[in-house]
């Protein structure tokens, strides 16, 4: 009786185990079938919605984006915004843009040969709603407001389908705005494309999305033409040409969009330029903020652009990019009239880059219209400055939260210590919690679970330095039900059972057939869930924006290292029982066996591999360790913007200056990949004009 008490509650489970296969396969299912019956109860198909609320839904979410854009572009007192008809060879010729499938929108009227050419941005939204062919072409130099067009565009349509009542509003397609880089025209039709779009968006499945594309709910403003290879926007072009079901409006750079062009021009697209800024609406607008009359500074600089062409002045102030820095730059007390002295500002390139220096120190120093800074000035120029450097040789467009500075050749010094920090951090703590687990097992000496732990670190270290880039993970929908497809159970049960064998020679196995048949299923259900879970790769125009494409990246990396640990906690368990460990010690152990694995695992995510760059760059160029956090606060203070998971300079101007900065005020910048051919790289102007010394 003694002997019986003295064997403990896990012996009674290893004799239960043991007594028979044929129970613990039955309370197996039948866990198995509660499990599925509580997710179909937990997660309920939804009901089908009609294709009436669909669009409404999704109006709703386009609404709250376009209010984003607005804020985080300062347009709610826009500049304005005039155009006239293409003279350049941008579009279909224009009797082309004149027939077609589509009505006028509800509330507009049909576009003729009469109507005119030229027009403001109430009448752009003219223009899309009425041309027969559906097909608008917006164009415009480098700085135009290219990109302030759409984003008012995208707001008008929105409040025209808004305006029109519940009998019409189906008639309306709701707007998307969606950016060309992400988009392989070789393989994807614009139809799936789009599907796919809409279906990132929460609480749209993909057959939802597909619904609103078939029954042309849907319009699609899309921009980035000038973003993509030169080799690959005629296959847009064409791509684009073929769809006639859904409005289209194509923003893009004049001379990008006029090289296409002439290899496949957009068919039945009415093109229309944006016109620079004249000198009366500059005046008005300068004064829109000021007090009446305005301060004497101020009025100097307005009576002098009236009279005519100020000197260096006149020319940056058509730009608009540049007029709404003059405006940001300056408060109404300011001595704005210091852009006048020919001595100091003899050409137009000066005062350009004088306006972009003073944009930075202005965003950055307190004010009662913007947040309190959380980075000085010098260190916002260093990082800013570098980023932009590292842009301009790598040829990319935005800056990506995981994969900055832009991978490339590493120096070989600060790389192997980067490694090897990487290789001690997680060989250090996964070599005590095995040796524990080892001590706990058989007594062996805590450091015992050095040698594993060592290789575990140097695999993480080697992923670490990989030069490709990194790949962003996310958790998709449905994954519970993709775990129970029979295809992936034909090849993923019998991969689980059979990785037992060689867990059994280890004495990592539960005794008993059962033990055997609970350890495969937990082997299995690991395998099954991480592959579910860990397997779908981010697209390159996924997520809204940057923060909902780290968070999902770090969701995913989080249930990896979960379902590594759950299975590794079973192994473990029976690692104990092999060396006669009571329950209370062998739940150790198995305890103990998945931390370590879990963060071995976790060390693979992108989050991990990001922050360790980070941290690198923080040590050799003193920039921000937390960069998400710096990027999201240049974006607020409007020096970045963003572009689906990116973020992008507000302005190439900004991002070329920038570089010039960092190119003259730095000597240790790491070696990066040449430029692409025929990609000017910054930092080409002399040295006195790379200094900030021009900042009052």
């Amino acid at each position: 009786m003694h002997a019986l008490a003295a064997s403990g509650p896990w012996d009674a489970i290893e004799r239960s185990i043991a007594s028979g296969v044929a129970p613990f396969v039955v309370t197996v299912v039948a866990a198995l079938i509660a499990l599925a019956s509580l997710i179909s109860t937990r997660f309920p198909r939804r009901p089908t919605r009609s294709l009436d609320d669909l669009a409404d839904d999704l109006a709703g979410a386009m609404r709250e984006r376009a209010g984003q854009e607005v804020v985080e572009r300062d347009l709610t007192a826009p500049m304005p915004i005039t155009w006239h008809r293409a003279s350049a060879p941008i579009g279909a010729p224009a009797r082309n843009s004149l027939t077609g499938p589509f009505e006028p929108l509800p509330g507009s009227e049909r576009v003729t040969g009469h109507d005119r050419v030229e027009g403001t941005q109430q009448d752009l939204y003219g223009h899309y709603a009425g041309l027969p062919s559906g097909r608008l072409v917006i164009a415009g130099p480098a700085g135009a407001g290219k990109s302030t067009a759409a984003v008012l565009l995208f707001r008008d349509a929105l409040a025209a389908r808004e305006r029109v009542g519940p009998d019409q509003r189906s008639r309306v397609p709701v707007p998307i705005m969606a950016n060309l880089r992400g988009w392989d025209a070789h393989t994807t039709s614009l139809a799936t494309w789009i599907t796919d779009q809409i279906a990132e968006i929460p609480g749209f499945a993909a057959k939802d999305a597909a619904r609103l594309v078939a029954g042309h709910r849907v319009a699609v403003l899309v921009d980035g033409l000038d973003e993509i290879g030169e080799g690959l926007r005629p296959v847009v072009l064409r791509e684009l040409s073929r769809q006639a079901d859904l409005r289209l409006v194509l923003l893009s750079r004049i001379d990008e969009l006029s090289g296409a062009v002439r290899r496949h021009p957009l068919v039945g697209a009415a093109g229309v330029e944006l016109r620079p800024v004249d000198e009366d609406v500059a005046v008005d607008y300068l004064l829109s903020r000021l007090s009446s009359p305005p301060p004497s500074a101020w009025q100097k600089v307005t009576d002098r652009l009236r009279r005519g062409p100020a000197g260096p002045l006149t020319g940056p102030l058509k730009n608009p990019f540049l007029l709404t820095l003059l405006r940001d730059a300056y408060g109404p007390l300011d001595p704005v009239d210091e852009l006048l002295d020919r001595r100091r500002f003899r050409k137009a390139r000066q005062v350009e880059r004088h306006l972009l220096d003073r944009a930075l120190a202005t965003a950055y120093a307190s004010g009662p219209e913007r947040p309190a800074p959380r980075y000085s000035l010098r260190t916002a120029q260093r990082t800013l400055g570098f980023l932009a450097h590292h842009l301009g040789h790598t040829g990319d467009s935005g800056l990506k939260w995981w994969d900055m500075p832009p991978t490339g050749p590493q120096h070989p010094v600060p790389g192997t210590l980067s490694a090897l920090a990487v290789w001690f951090t997680i060989a250090l703590p996964t070599s005590l919690l095995l040796g524990l687990s080892y001590r706990l097992a058989d007594g062996r000496d805590i450091s015992s679970g050095l040698p594993i732990g060592l290789l575990m670190g140097l695999v993480s270290a080697f992923a670490s330095i990989r030069g490709r880039e990194p790949m962003r993970r996310r958790v998709p929908r449905g994954w519970w039900r993709a775990m129970f497809a029979p295809r992936r159970i034909l090849v993923t049960l019998p991969l689980g059972f059979g990785l037992v064998l060689p867990l059994s020679l280890i004495g990592s196995v539960l005794p008993g057939v059962g033990g055997y048949l609970l350890t495969g299923l937990a082997v299995w259900l690991t395998i099954e869930l991480g592959a579910s879970l860990f397997s779908t790769v981010q697209p390159d125009d996924y997520a809204l924006d940057p923060r909902r494409s780290w968070r999902d990246d770090a969701v995913a990396g989080a249930t990896l290292a979960a379902t590594g640990t759950s299975g590794a906690f079973v192994v473990g368990i029976g690692f104990g029982m092999h060396h006669d460990a009571d329950l209370p010690r062998a739940v150790a152990i198995g305890g103990l066996g998945a931390l370590a694995n879990g963060i071995w695992l976790w060390s693979f995510s992108t989050v991990w591999r990001t922050f360790c760059r980070q941290v690198e760059m923080a040590v050799r160029f003193r920039l921000p360790l937390r960069m998400r956090r710096f990027l999201e606060d240049a974006r607020e203070r409007q020096i970045l913007r963003t572009a689906g998971p990116v973020y992008q300079f507000r302005h190439d101007l900004l991002r070329e200056r920038l570089a010039e900065t960092w190119g003259g005020a730095q000597r240790s910048v790491p070696r990066q990949q040449t430029p692409p051919a025929g990609r000017k790289a910054p930092g080409g102007g002399t040295p006195s004009d790379r200094s900030l010394g021009n900042r009052p």
